[in-house]
């Protein structure tokens, strides 16, 4: 935390609303590509091969089927969104785990975009109230696998997919993967603006939580699940390759949350007025800092973060190669392939789905 929510802060954010409607109106803005890219590095190049996962339109259309009989299908967003599985794991290997993975997205958009950070502060107190409640009811049964009395749909379609997974998944994978969603739950449904903190956070700060908001830590874990081939921590342990690949991990996670804060500015601070996300967060951070300043500084946290992945990836699969027991090397490698598919499409899917397309400041995102 850097200091209490004061007006001077409002009025910040006042300024950066003025300073974009004035950028849309002189059609100035950015490209995302130029911003994310290094001398040595050109997003689209790191990104070329991509494809996301064939069983994709097959389990998209088993995800909707499920969603409209629990009555949580969102008919305005819900084809851009679920079409994010696909990509984010494109090594999942049957058609059932895919749809299984999807389930689990779709319930956490579901949530997100009704009754999500940028969303709660328009909802109604008794609104508010009923968020918080369904949020404790599912981290209960996510801890418990016990579904409350008088289950609300979300809440019966989610005892359904706990069930589904776990039918399917390694034990101890399944107990770390339902922990990491209760640890992203709580703060993700809840509203994260420094008006209702009452204080702002500091960059780094901002980072370490909107990892958890995000949803990433799950995300990547159910890459395990989709190949059906889990990392084996205590050997990876014995061979020194942790430390590595958990930085690895966080850095996708990173990408993942702050890139998305980039081509979601516009949804979530223009429109829902939030300022939970790296562009205001840099700009409230930094005495005197224009709109377009704290563009900047956002990107370069961004690349920062690609060159490290980048750089560690490359040290791992030295390592692994190196490695004769292939019960660890394999594994690993496999999922750092899994890694590198949950960057490419953190670019790839954003730039193609129409979830945050219309009127921008970023080229990628214009529909004009």
């Amino acid at each position: 935390m850097v200091g209490e929510y004061t007006p001077v802060i409002e009025a910040q954010l006042a300024t950066m609303q003025a300073e974009y409607a004035a950028l849309v109106r002189s059609r100035q803005g950015w490209s995302l590509r130029e911003l994310f890219g290094t001398p040595d590095c050109d997003i689209v190049d790191f990104c070329a091969g991509f494809a996301p996962n064939p069983f994709g339109e097959q389990a998209c259309a088993e995800v909707e089927q499920f969603c409209r009989r629990y009555g949580i299908w969102l008919d305005a967003g819900g084809a851009h969104y679920n079409s994010m599985t696909p990509y984010l794991h494109p090594h999942a290997v049957t058609a059932e785990r895919m749809t299984v993975i999807g389930i689990y997205n779709a319930i956490l958009f579901w949530l997100n975009d009704t009754v999500g950070r940028e969303k709660f502060a328009h909802l109604t107190e008794a609104e508010k109230h009923q968020a918080r409640a369904t949020v404790e009811h599912l981290c209960r049964l996510l801890d418990t696998r016990c579904a409350a009395t008088n289950p609300t749909p979300v809440e019966v379609a989610t005892a359904e997919f706990v069930e589904r997974v776990g039918a399917w998944a390694d034990p101890d994978w399944l107990n770390r993967f339902l922990d990491s969603t209760i640890d992203h739950l709580r703060p993700a449904i809840q509203d994260q603006n420094a008006r209702a903190r009452g204080e702002l956070l500091t960059v780094a700060d901002y980072i370490d939580l909107r990892a958890q908001v995000s949803g990433m830590y799950p995300a990547i874990a159910l890459c395990e699940f989709g190949r059906d081939e889990y990392l084996p921590w205590d050997r990876i342990r014995a061979v020194g390759l942790d430390a590595d690949l958990r930085q690895l991990r966080r850095s996708t996670v990173e990408i993942g949350a702050l890139m998305n804060d980039m081509f979601s500015f516009e949804k979530e601070c223009i429109h829902d007025r939030a300022d939970f996300n790296l562009i205001p967060v840099c700009l409230l951070n930094t005495p005197g800092a224009t709109l377009a300043d704290a563009v900047h500084d956002a990107a370069r946290l961004v690349r920062d973060r690609l060159t490290e992945f980048r750089r560690i990836r490359a040290r791992i699969d030295r390592q692994c190669g190196e490695i004769t027991d292939r019960s660890v090397a394999e594994p690993v490698s496999a999922h750092i392939e899994d890694l590198l598919g949950c960057v490419q499409a953190t670019w790839v899917w954003q730039k193609t789905t129409l979830r945050y397309k219309g009127t921008s400041i970023f080229g990628e995102n214009r529909l004009w």
